[in-house]
Formats: C-alpha cells, structure tokens, sequence
C-alpha cells in the first residue's frame, strides 16, 4: 500500500500533537492504530521521523522536513476538493463563450457583466467567430455557450431569445431607392447581393431572403466581417440585408440604411448543447434568464 493522504494527516497530528495519545483521540482513532501507521509511514519513506520518549515524541530533523511538506500536500489535497466542489456547484473554473459578429450589444455586455460579478472565481474566455461559424463554435464544440443570431445549421441546440431587431436594406447612397423611407425586400432582388461567407446554407439563405426569392439571388462578393460588407456595398454597388443597429455602429459616406417592411428581424440569443451542460454552464444560462427577466 502506497503513502496515502490519511497517512499525512496522522503524522502532522503527531507533530503538532507532539503526543501519539493524544493525536490519537484528535483524530479519534486508537493509539496502538496510529503508532502502526506512523511506523509504516518512517518505513515507507526510510528514515525515523519522530524519536519516541517518555513523555512523547519529538520530531527528528527528517521529521521537521517531512512535516512541512506534509502540510502543502494536504492544503493542495484541500484546494483541489473545493475547486472541484465549486466547479461542480458553477462557483470555480473556466467557461468558453462564442460569440459571432454582432452580438456585441448591450444585453449580452450586461450578462457578462453580472455573471464574472457573481463568479469571480470564474475565468471566462471569449472566443469570437465570424460569419463562417454562425453557431459561434457550438457546432465543433469548442464553447460552452456562445452568443449566436440564428437560423442556421444546428444539431439539438437550445436557444434562449435575447434581443430581436428590424433588418433593413444596406445600399449604395447612389442607390435608386436610397431615397425611399421604406421598401419590400423583392424590390432588391435584381441587384447583385454580398453574400456571407459561409457553407451554412440555412444561415446564407435568411440574410439573402431566399424564402421570399421565385429565382436564385444574383450573387457579389463573399465576406466574413461587417467592416468588409460595408466596404463592398459602397465600392461594388452590391446591397443586403443587416440588423437595424448597424445604421448608429456603421454611419458612413456612401452607405445608406432603408427600413424594409417585409423580412422577419433579426434575433440575438444565448445557445448551448443540453447534452453537454456543467455547472458553470447552467449558471450562465441562469444569469442570462436574470438580465432577461425584466423586459420579459
């Protein structure tokens, strides 16, 4: 039998004891018990650690240097218990949150936020993905959580609705309808579109309006990022359909925002894989559905 965490925790007792009776009846277990396991400790390690006497025992210069190392180990012993039992209970540990371009807003900020307030034993890594992985690393389970804008591809994903937003029509300033305080999607339909830059089809087809289409979209240059989508619309007379706040984050020459009336808007929410949910996951899931209590 190897040298084990009990057979540490006699020995510190017997040294701080300094007295097997009475390290005994701390630890309640027998004297003739804890002398054998002392005994069998000196042999494992090959040196006395304690010289016994009438009135006790003393601890030999071994003893002194073993004792002291003794109690690291049962501390560490004692940090890793309580990282495991925090973790497990969502207090301790690490979470990977994906987010996509463009989920940067205000609700998801406050969830942060309130969670690394309420955990700050938690590290919380943020790991951003483009339009390329629209589940934000779910899909290839490299996060725990992430903050997504769905449609797209999924298997068995769970979605908790943050934040939902108008799309409007992003064109060309020069644009015949940049005029117009309103239009119908179909009246893009025989421009030239950016097109994201991804082989989700189901992501791809909400943002090219493909439901509302009777022909394929006439198709401009693909793109990863909303820097690059605004460039192109500007420099390639290409259009498409963003989120309504980008008007205030993207406010350029050339560019131009127009309501459109008839596309479903664009939603923010939190998702995760229930099969393969923590601690740590369930509570930022929990503090998700705080932030979000108030405006339900």
């Amino acid at each position: 039998m190897p040298i084990g965490l009990h057979h540490l925790r006699y020995f510190v007792a017997v040294a701080e004891e300094r007295h097997v009776s009475r390290a005994a009846a701390r630890l309640r277990i027998s004297q003739p018990s804890l002398s054998a396991q002392i005994q069998y400790l000196e042999n494992k390690v090959g040196v006395a650690l304690v010289q016994r006497h009438s009135r006790g025992v003393t601890l030999t210069p071994a003893g002194e240097a073993f004792v002291h190392h003794a109690r690291a180990a049962l501390a560490a012993a004692d940090t890793a218990i309580d990282a495991a039992r925090l973790s497990a209970h969502g207090q301790a540990g690490s979470i990977r949150v994906g987010f996509i371009v463009g989920t940067q807003i205000e609700i998801t900020s406050g969830i942060l936020s309130l969670f690394q307030e309420c955990h700050p034993r938690v590290v919380v890594e943020l790991v951003e993905h483009s339009f390329a992985d629209p589940s934000g690393g779910l899909n290839r389970d490299e996060v725990d959580v992430a903050f997504v804008m769905p449609p797209f591809q999924h298997s068995a994903l769970e979605f908790l609705h943050l934040f939902e937003t108008p799309r409007i029509a992003v064109m060309p300033s020069s644009h015949p309808l940049a005029s117009r305080a309103a239009i119908s999607v179909t009246e893009l339909f025989d421009d030239p579109w950016v097109v994201a830059d991804t082989d989700d089809v189901v992501c791809r087809d909400f943002w090219l309006a493909m439901s509302q289409r009777t022909r394929p979209a006439t198709l401009g240059q693909r793109t990863r990022s909303l820097d690059k989508f605004i460039q192109l619309v500007v420099s390639s007379n290409t259009v498409g359909l963003g989120a309504a706040w980008m008007q205030e984050v993207f406010t350029r020459p050339g560019v131009t925002y127009v309501p459109v009336t008839d596309v479903a808007p664009a939603t923010t929410a939190l998702a995760w894989n229930p099969a393969r949910t923590s601690g740590l996951t369930e509570h930022f899931i929990g503090t998700a559905r705080e932030v979000l209590a108030p405006t339900c």
